[in-house]
């Protein structure tokens, strides 16, 4: 009974000492950051902005392509937007782009990459592209403009991700402010 009383002791402590799974990493959520501001300039003549997105980055995946396996998209197991990408893009720029919103135009951003890019030489690129529609009252598209832009990063990770493609929202703010500003802008303010 001594012998039996030790074997399942030992058992216990023996299976108590065994390599056990590993838990699985928590799951770790990215988005632009707060603090974006309205640009210090004068009102554009839009009514209102909304931006879509192609089915591709449409979910919450965090996307990568590298120059290996250039037509394979990969997704980062562990780390995903806090919301889609065209929400998180709308909320950005709703703050970045001064709206008046007696204006006539609408914007819209049909977004259709938002992707950390991985050239041959293992530097990493934050990709923000898409299509930019201004219609008049909501009607068929007037002017359109193809927008691709693209920050370099200092690392290849979905942190540095999210840190480029703030800046690349940035960067797409003062693009979109510029191409309305001129002859776009005088077409918005017709009655």
């Amino acid at each position: 009974m001594k012998i039996f009383s030790l074997l399942v002791v030992l058992t216990t402590l023996l299976a108590g000492c065994g390599i056990a799974p590993k838990a699985t990493p928590a799951l770790i959520q990215h988005d632009l950051g707060g603090g974006f501001r309205t640009q210090a300039r004068k009102q554009l003549p839009l009514r209102s902005l909304t931006v879509s997105a192609t089915p591709v980055v449409a979910g919450l995946n965090m996307h990568y392509r590298d120059a290996e396996r250039s037509t394979t998209r990969g997704a980062y197991a562990f780390n995903r937007w806090a919301a889609p990408p065209a929400t998180l893009v709308d909320q950005a720029l709703s703050r970045l782009l001064p709206m008046d919103p007696a204006g006539r135009c609408r914007l819209n951003l049909l977004l259709s990459d938002f992707i950390l890019e991985i050239d041959e030489a293992d530097k990493a690129t934050a990709l923000l592209a898409g299509t930019l529609r201004i219609s008049l009252d909501g009607r068929t598209s007037v002017y359109r403009r193809i927008v691709d832009v693209r920050v370099p990063l200092e690392k290849v990770e979905p942190s540095a991700l999210a840190i480029g493609e703030r800046q690349a929202v940035i960067q797409l703010a003062e693009i979109t402010s510029a191409w309305i500003s001129g002859d776009i802008e005088q077409f918005c303010l017709q009655p």
